[in-house]
């Protein structure tokens, strides 16, 4: 999945954020681009951007990796 966010100012900050089959939706302040972005994070059909998600192997879990010894 890929968001877009343009910033139009940073004192404060303000702009829109969308993902490729969206409309931009603006926000004002961080707390606001938390909110946009975790609207468009939820319409994300189920099953987009898993793929990778699966294959990628959590570190620090192998054999060995705390290094006691």
């Amino acid at each position: 999945m890929l968001i877009r966010i343009t910033i139009d100012h940073t004192q404060p900050l303000a702009g829109t954020a969308a993902t490729g089959g969206s409309d931009p939706v603006p926000f004002d302040g961080w707390l606001e681009l938390l909110r946009v972005l975790s609207d468009l994070v939820a319409a994300t059909p189920s099953g987009a951007g898993e793929a990778g998600a699966a294959e990628e192997r959590p570190r620090g879990n192998e054999p060995g990796a705390s290094g006691g010894g």
